[in-house]
């Protein structure tokens, strides 16, 4: 029974083989028929960039506006009447420049009560002064007067003295013209003490009037220069940037009325990407772009509030300024983020694209073919544009569009017009 079976089956097998062998040739035949060309490029018609190796500053493109390094807010120094406009926005300025005037009759009249009391208060410190001298001197004389009878007691003792030696005078008188010189000089000495304390208390009481005197002048001085502040001066030099009030307008105390900035003294503001934020330091270097070359300078602070996605970078130049620069005008700049060691790069070239992947075509060394190979490109830095991977060192990287060809992985490089 199985030997029936395998004469039955093997016919068949074999006829399958055969038409599987006549498929096969069939379709090798029809591969190298139809079998596609590499197409070839000219050598002479392709741009190509070397990829090198080494360490690079990432330096990241931001933009900003320059500013007043030193910035003046003036603000009503009491409550008025705008009397007097001098100036509008735009006006270049110095420190003296008077840019307003302010109208107050209240303070006017402050400032005339005050000086009329200030004047009524020295009349009356010199006259206290003069009373207080004449007392010292009232005291003095009381004091001489008690010298002289110390004098005549002294006489009387030294009489009495000779006239008891002698036998002529009595005893008891001797002894009355002690006592009395003893008593004087007592006296004489309390007098002295009461005079020096008298003195004492007159200094402190001329002490008082000084203070209050004082207390009045610097109540002069200081309505006096309310007064002076009514002329709203510039106090820096600059230029107006804004003026805030009108004429015939109310302002009051503490009201911004305008702002002033430095004009040649200038930092730059930029707007940093919260994504990179965190990878500026202070001190950071930055070159600012400008029409006649770079402009150095370095981060000096960093906002702490994100506005719309950036943070603002306070620049400070250290180089002096182009005299074209003003507040408000744009710029742009590089800003350092950070040093990579060792890295991949080229210069960048039209089409190549950051921080992205992209299908291109790089040179065989030593063949006359092209190869197609994704390569991943990082920051850009300046002219220089960073490769994560895809190549190595010194390989050439094809620039041009070769998209017409993607679906080649290889293309022949024709080399005999070079």
């Amino acid at each position: 029974m199985n030997i029936n079976i395998d004469q039955k089956t093997k016919p068949n097998k074999l006829k399958m083989m055969l038409t599987i062998a006549t498929l096969l040739v069939v379709i090798c035949i029809g591969y190298f028929t139809i079998k596609p060309t590499i197409p070839k490029l000219s050598a002479s018609t392709l741009n190509t960039v070397t990829v090198q190796q080494g360490d690079i500053d990432i330096m990241t493109p931001v933009y900003g506006q320059y500013a007043s390094r030193y910035e003046r807010l003036i603000s009503a120094p009491a409550a008025g009447q705008v009397g007097e406009i001098y100036l509008r926005a735009g006006a270049d300025v110095k420190a003296s420049t008077v840019i307003a005037k302010l109208v107050n009759p209240d303070l006017h009249q402050q400032l005339f009560e005050s000086q009329a009391k200030l004047e009524r208060m020295n009349s009356e410190f010199a006259a206290f002064k003069f009373q207080k001298q004449n007392e010292q001197l009232t005291f003095q004389a009381e004091l001489a007067d008690i010298d002289s009878q110390i004098q005549g007691a002294k006489l009387d003792v030294d009489v009495n003295q000779r006239l008891s030696d002698q036998g002529i005078a009595a005893k008891i008188d001797l002894e009355r013209a002690i006592l009395k010189y003893n008593q004087l000089k007592k006296r004489l000495e309390f007098a002295k003490y009461r005079f020096e304390k008298q003195k004492e208390m007159h200094k402190l009481e001329l002490e008082q009037q000084k203070i209050l005197l004082t207390q009045q002048q610097k109540q002069v001085a200081l309505v006096n220069n309310k007064v002076a502040a009514l002329t709203i001066t510039a106090g820096i030099t600059g230029t107006l940037q804004r003026l805030d009030i009108e004429l015939g307008q109310r302002v009051n105390q503490g009201q911004p009325m305008a702002r002033i900035g430095s004009k040649t003294q200038l930092m730059a503001k930029l707007n940093i990407p919260q994504r990179i934020a965190e990878r500026i330091q202070l001190g950071a270097a930055v070159e600012l772009k400008h029409p006649t070359g770079k402009l150095k300078g370095h981060v000096k602070q960093l906002a702490s509030v994100v506005e719309n996605g950036f943070i603002v970078a306070e620049v400070h130049l250290s180089e002096p300024l182009p005299a074209n620069l003003r507040p408000a005008q744009p710029v742009n700049a590089f800003v350092f983020v950070e040093r990579k060691k060792n890295v991949l790069y080229v210069n960048q070239q039209p089409g190549l694209k950051p921080l992205g992947a992209q299908q291109l075509y790089k040179h065989i060394p030593n063949q006359a073919q092209l190869q197609q190979q994704q390569i991943t490109f990082g920051e850009l830095s300046g002219t220089n544009l960073l490769i994560t991977n895809g190549a190595i060192a010194g390989e050439k990287i094809i620039t041009n569009d070769l998209s017409q060809w993607h679906t080649y992985s290889h293309l022949a490089l024709d080399t005999t017009n070079l």
